[in-house]
Parts: C-alpha cells; sequence; structure tokens
C-alpha cells in the first residue's frame, strides 16, 4: 500500500511538472528550447509567403528558415506563433530586452537554421522603431504552445 500511495504521488507530481506554463502576457508556453540567433527584415510587397497569404509590412511576421519548415508545401510552421527577445547588437538598437510575439508566414531560404526574417512592423518593434541597427540583431526564440 506504501508503494501504491508513493508512485500515486510521483504520477501526480510529474502531471504537475508538464502543466502548462503562462508568460506575463497570459501565453500558454510548451516547455521550449530556447533558440539563440539574428534577425534581420524584409517586405511583403503584396505577396503572399511560402504560407500562402499577403500581410502588410506593419503586421508582426516572421518567416523560417527551410531548416525549420522544410522544402514541401505547406510548410511546416505556418501559423506557428513565436516570442522573440532583443538580446543586442547592431548600432542604434534602442530595444534591448524587448519582446514580442509574431506568427510564421513566410521561408527564408537563404537564412541558417536560428536566423528570422521579420516584417518592418516586428523588426521595429524590437529595436525601438529603428530599421537600422543596420538590419540585423541579436535574438532569442522559442515556439509558444499550439
Amino acid at each position: 500500500m506504501l508503494l501504491n500511495s508513493i508512485f500515486l504521488s510521483l504520477v501526480l507530481a510529474a502531471r504537475g511538472l508538464a502543466a502548462p506554463v503562462a508568460d506575463e502576457a497570459g501565453n500558454t508556453l510548451e516547455r521550449r528550447i530556447t533558440h539563440h540567433g539574428t534577425a534581420t527584415y524584409y517586405e511583403q510587397n503584396n505577396a503572399p509567403g511560402s504560407c500562402g497569404t499577403v500581410h502588410k509590412d506593419s503586421d508582426y511576421i516572421a518567416a523560417l528558415s527551410t531548416y525549420w519548415q522544410g522544402t514541401s508545401y505547406p510548410p511546416a510552421y505556418c501559423g506557428r506563433q513565436i516570442r522573440i527577445t532583443n538580446t543586442g547588437g547592431g548600432q542604434s538598437n534602442n530595444g534591448v530586452g524587448k519582446q514580442i510575439t509574431v506568427t510564421v508566414a513566410d521561408t527564408c531560404p537563404g537564412c541558417t537554421e536560428n536566423h528570422l526574417d521579420l516584417s518592418h512592423g516586428a523588426f521595429q518593434a524590437l529595436t525601438g522603431g529603428n530599421l537600422d541597427p543596420p538590419g540585423t540583431f541579436n535574438i532569442d526564440w522559442n515556439f509558444l504552445a499550439q
């Protein structure tokens, strides 16, 4: 009986550890890996991204590398949300520590594994309004729970 009680306690404790966690804004976070990479920006030009939707430059969207998206259609991570934190670098980067959430809407074939190509709106939100630190800075990022 004691072993059953201990086993049940361990199972319940493990379930508590696997419970979703929420950030300050109430977004549910998966148990996650933080990716360290760089951010750049690109123009939408009224063209649909690889996920098939047209977005404005002011929308908070990101293009992931083919490491994540793959090469088939539809790309693997379309519609997933990502939390990004500006960790510095670049010139005139007034946004160190800023965080935003973006939606994956495109693929960046020229990006390395943890490089995110952002819309103007997302890039400017992370850099304090600038498009010039000069066009790239360091980030930490992770996928939000689905």
